[in-house]
């Protein structure tokens, strides 16, 4: 893990990444990003909506999410429900990262950002390689006895998405193209 990512950044309203996730359940309530992961770039912050709505869905996926250590409480009808709605929900969160990714990492290189602080941007693509591995490492584990556990991982890794990669990485990326210099003008 880089520095980059292990050092809490300071928000334009002068919180940190951290404190982020204090807000969690109100910004899933309403449904939109907070205010402080609004990058101001529309196809970042269109697509990072999905993410908003990928946590509510997968909260309503299991119907005990946080108590029980496996699924051998519930029913196989209801097991069997909640394994097909995470592997639903996997398949359409590793397209999009898949899409997401990319569109950032072309967003560095128009912008010039790759060439100009090669740093920061490996730390970013380093952070997009984390986070699909750590999809796959899920994928790879489920096992119908544990897909609540397998939920709550997933909810822990799309937060922490919101709430620490945004905020350290693509709000840095979204400061560069707004730039009165720069090159590139996202949409």
């Amino acid at each position: 893990m880089t520095k980059q990512r292990t050092v809490a950044k300071p928000l334009q309203n002068g919180g940190s990444a951290g404190t982020l996730s204090d807000v969690t359940t109100h910004w899933l309530t309403i449904g939109e990003l907070p205010p402080e992961l609004i990058t101001g770039h529309k196809l970042i912050d269109f697509e990072h909506r999905f993410l908003v709505g990928a946590i509510a869905d997968l909260r309503k996926v299991c119907v005990l999410p946080e108590k029980p250590k496996d699924c051998m409480a519930c029913q196989q009808t209801q097991q069997r429900s909640c394994e097909a709605g995470l592997i639903s929900l996997l398949g359409d969160v590793f397209a999009f990262i898949l899409d997401h990714f990319k569109t950032e990492e072309t967003i560095m290189r128009d912008s010039l950002l790759l060439m100009v602080d090669r740093d920061v941007c490996e730390a970013h693509m380093e952070d997009h390689a984390a986070i699909s591995m750590a999809v796959q490492e899920i994928v790879s584990a489920l096992d119908s006895q544990y897909i609540v556990v397998r939920i709550r991982e997933l909810d822990g890794l799309l937060t922490r998405w919101l709430t620490n990669h945004i905020a350290m990485h693509d709000m840095l990326l979204s400061r560069w193209i707004s730039r009165e210099d720069s090159l590139f003008k996202g949409a």
